[in-house]
């Protein structure tokens, strides 16, 4: 690792500080650089690594498994009832329905960068250097599509 940049190990560091499976000092020895500069990338707010992380626990998985309950729990609620629900459960399951249709079907920032990770953290054992510039590339990729957005 001691060949790379210091902009590359940052990069690779954030890559997996975001996977999340892996503390900020195992991820210090990993790139090759000091538990404090390790520290000063995490907690930099202009980066923002922490925000980016926290936004990986609600993923899109735990958006679909949120709204089967809800529309399971909707659709109990309409079929034990006496009137066989009104015309605002109605509206609620048509648009709990089409929002669990948008979130199987649209691949967000978010996929992509949860495919990413999941890509590199399966790569890291195989190849470590290629990870790196993989990790990079699908940096880039995700900054393209963020301006798109």
């Amino acid at each position: 690792m001691s060949q790379l940049t210091q902009d590359e190990k940052r990069s690779y560091a954030e890559m997996l500080f975001l996977r999340g499976d892996i503390d900020q000092k195992e991820i210090a020895r990993l790139v090759a650089v000091s538990q404090v500069t390790m520290s000063k990338w995490v907690n930099d707010e202009k980066s923002n690594w922490k925000a980016k992380r926290k936004s990986f626990l609600v993923t899109k998985q735990e958006q679909v498994r949120r709204l089967y309950n809800i529309i399971d729990k909707l659709t109990t609620r309409i079929d034990t009832s006496d009137d066989q629900g009104d015309t605002k459960e109605a509206d609620k399951l048509i648009k709990y329905t089409a929002a669990l249709k948008n979130l199987e079907t649209d691949a967000s920032v978010a996929d992509i960068m949860e495919v990413a990770m999941m890509f590199t953290k399966w790569l890291q054992p195989v190849d470590p250097s290629l990870t790196l510039s993989v990790s990079n590339h699908f940096d880039l990729f995700i900054k393209d599509r963020l301006k798109r957005f």
